[in-house]
């Protein structure tokens, strides 16, 4: 039976067996790579955020504490290297993109809940060569229209419908409160589905349930 988290952590802070470390890291870089790629669009760098994120756990594994989760703990990191490639973006394109992040979040959170279940298609895949194909080009429509997204929101509806992280979990990763990561995911999510409609009227297709 596998290990938890916390079991492997133990062993490797009482005996750095190396193999426990390695356990914990084919259990995360693909979501961290996922979740990196996603937010910041470009695969090298998602690549150098996994490489960065496990070099700095190793680092730091004996300061970790139990109150939060090594999910949480690892997708923080992770998520505190692609906020400072974001930024380098910025600097060096020479200017500072304006994102709407309103503070409240929206009364009826859960018709937010249902109204964009398109982006967890993401992790499906067809049972058919046909589907299969259609599945493809949607990914990659959403994949393009994630782009479009302001980073705190993208990084946030990401972490949420595609790596299936709680409000708790994300605001503890992205260093915000509850209110502010429902509001970035409402929000995320109505400028995601506006994106989406025309290309999905136009289909005349709908996201097959998970």
């Amino acid at each position: 039976m596998d290990l938890t988290d916390g079991a492997l952590i133990e062993s490797f802070r009482r005996t750095k067996d190396p193999s426990h470390f390695k356990a914990l890291v084919q259990r995360y870089q693909g979501r961290i790579y996922n979740a990196a790629f996603r937010i910041l669009g470009n695969s090298e760098e998602a690549e150098e955020v996994v490489q960065d994120t496990f070099v700095k756990v190793h680092q730091n594994m004996p300061k970790f504490q139990r109150q939060s989760s090594f999910s949480s703990w690892v997708f923080r990191i992770a998520h505190n290297h692609c906020v400072d490639l974001l930024r380098a973006r910025q600097r060096r394109s020479g200017f500072s993109l304006l994102s709407y992040d309103p503070q409240a979040a929206p009364a009826d959170d859960e018709s937010a809940e249902g109204s964009l279940g398109v982006v967890s298609q993401l992790a499906d895949s067809g049972p058919s060569p046909a589907q299969a194909l259609d599945f493809k080009e949607q990914e990659a429509v959403i994949e393009a229209s994630l782009k479009e997204l302001p980073d705190t929101q993208r990084a946030v509806v990401v972490l949420h419908d595609i790596e299936g992280l709680s409000y708790q979990e994300i605001s503890e990763i992205v260093g915000a409160n509850l209110g502010t990561v429902r509001s970035r995911l409402h929000y995320g999510r109505l400028k995601l589905r506006q994106l989406l409609e025309p290309y999905f009227a136009h289909q005349d297709v709908s996201p097959a349930p998970r």
